[in-house]
This record gives structure tokens, sequence and C-alpha cells, in this order.
């Protein structure tokens, strides 16, 4: 077994400084380094905040280090669908007033695993990048960190459908029982059973693949991919090639994801952060120490392993869930 990715855990900010020259922060000096963050849905509470965020950037910027925000269009009906609405989100969440805000909805084109992603373009220009990832619950995949910061915030909304569609089940009438059980778990209401044939509305279903991932009779299966794999994928396209530090939060981690406005309850109490150059042990990571206090949670409350996000990251070579974990 090779050598073991370093994360390190701090309670709080005041040891970042130190954190950070552990992962070469000097090679980030004089240059315009994109931070890559989720800034917020409107009317979600857990998101990162920017008083945190003037922090992490008062400390590069110490480093002499040029941070500017950023984050990519969604493809859901939101403000944050457009470049000019989102930008608006992030002045009403305080963001402007820290640094430049740079919202990308175009992409370039890179292939992984035969499949190709539109890796937002300032993503794809830059040659190093810090990135902020709240840890927390998602409806979807379980959990999102530093992979899925990438995974399905370092693409184009033209990929992140595409992604979503994949996802989205086939049925095999011929090994379906009728258990219901993908019924019980999909948030979209988009399956039922009619006079004992399975219905599926795709204009409700938006491609999470929770039916697929909890049908325990293989009556089930993707379209094209599964969207954990997908993410992982995705994110690779966007990190190949870059020189990335990882701060993962764990803190506020509620049941669902920054895109949801209404995103409670905090299912674990605050740990604190973790840095990394390696996104797959900062998650893994990130993982460990919320199970360690409420084992398995994510599974529990969302209906899907989180785990497999790690487990095809390092399968394609995104990084190693092998680490070994410092505290400063």
């Amino acid at each position: 077994m090779g050598e073991k990715s370093r994360v390190i855990f701090l309670e709080n900010f005041d040891k970042l400084r130190d954190a950070l020259k552990e992962f070469n922060i000097y090679d980030f000096a004089d240059r315009e380094v994109l931070l890559k963050l989720h800034m917020g849905e409107i009317g979600n509470r857990y998101h990162p905040k920017s008083s945190d965020i003037r922090k992490v950037v008062d400390i590069l910027r110490s480093f002499r280090v040029k941070p500017f925000l950023f984050d990519t269009t969604v493809a859901y009906n939101s403000l944050r669908q457009s470049r000019k609405g989102y930008e608006k989100v992030a002045a009403i969440h305080g963001f402007t007033r820290i640094a430049e805000v740079v919202i990308d909805d175009k992409g370039i084109p890179v292939e992984v695993a035969n499949r190709v992603y539109e890796v937002a373009e300032h993503i794809y220009s830059s040659t190093h990048i810090i990135s902020y990832a709240h840890v927390k619950g998602h409806l979807n995949v379980g959990t999102g960190g530093s992979i899925k910061n990438f995974g399905m915030g370092g693409v184009t909304k033209e990929s992140k459908k595409k992604m979503h569609l994949g996802s989205r089940p086939i049925s095999h009438e011929d090994r379906c029982t009728r258990c219901g059980r993908c019924i019980e778990v999909c948030p979209a209401n988009a399956i039922s059973i009619k006079k004992s044939v399975w219905m599926h509305s795709l204009r409700r279903c938006f491609g999470c693949g929770l039916c697929v991932e909890n049908c325990i009779y293989s009556a089930l299966t993707y379209q094209d991919l599964d969207l954990q794999y997908s993410i992982a994928c995705a994110a690779k396209a966007c990190l190949d090639g870059k020189k990335t530090i990882y701060i993962n939060e764990l803190r506020r981690i509620s049941r669902s994801c920054d895109c949801d406005p209404s995103a409670g309850p905090i299912i674990c109490p605050d740990i604190g952060f973790l840095v990394s150059n390696d996104p797959v042990a900062v998650d893994k990571a990130s993982l460990d120490m919320i199970y360690e206090l409420k084992p398995n949670v994510f599974k529990e409350i969302n209906h899907v392993d989180p785990i497999k996000q790690i487990i095809f990251g390092e399968e394609i070579g995104l990084g190693s869930s092998s680490y070994k974990l410092e505290s400063f």
C-alpha cells in the first residue's frame, strides 16, 4: 500500500495558516486563485457563512494569494440558474463584500471514463485552486463534501442535467415484486403502482437514482450511470493536473444540502475543519468523524450510502481513501 494522504484536523481557523503551510500554500502566492464554494440557496440557513469565508480570504491574502470566489449556475429553477441571479444571491449572503465573485455558466469538454463533462471555464483555466466545502447531507447522494463541490458544482448545468438524466431508472418487470420500496424513497413522487403495473413519471423524475439504490431485487437499473460515479468522474475532469487544497467544514451538518431552502434539521454536532490536498481522503475523514458521533446517519436519513463517492473516486484515480489524520 502506498503512502497515506495527509488530513489535518482543526477545531477552528486559529491554526489554518499553519495547516496551509503543510500543503505548500507558498506556491499559490502572487496568483489569481479560484476559491470554489457554495454561496447558498435563498432560505438555506446552513451554507458557508460569509464571515467564515472572509477569514479564509484574509489568511490567503496574508500569503500574497489573490483569491476570487467562484461557483457555477444550477440546473433547477432558482435565482442561481443564471449568472446575474446567482450574483444577486451572493450579494444577499454577503460574499460580494469579501472578494470578486465569478459565476460560470459555460464550460470546456473533458473526457473521463468514456464520458464527457463540461468543466467550468475558470476551473479549466486554473492551475491553483482552493476548495471550501461545507459537509452536509444530500437527498440524492447521501452527503456532499469536496468531491461533490466539483463533481456537481464544477461543471455546467448542461452536464448536471445529463448526469441526473443518466441516473434515471430502467425497470425490469420480471424481477419486480411490487414491494413499494422505490415509492417510499422517491423524493419526487415519480413512482407509483397502478393495477399491479409499475409506473414512472419522467416529468417528475430528476434522476437521483434512489429507487435503483434501494431496490433489493435488482428490478431497477440506471439508464447510464450511478449518479455518485458520475460525480466522481466529473470531479476528476475538474481537478486533474491542478494544485488544490481542500478545506472541509464539519459544522451545521444538516439533513439536506445547501441548495435546499428547507435543509434542516441538524443531524450531527459541530466537529471543526479538515484540510488536505486529497479530495477523496478529506471526504473519507469527514465521513469517519461524523459517523463516529452519529453512526451511518447519512444512509439512515437519506437512504443512500455516500461511501460510494469515495470508492468510485479512488477507483478512477481521483485520490486515496487511505489517510493519516493529524491534529493542529
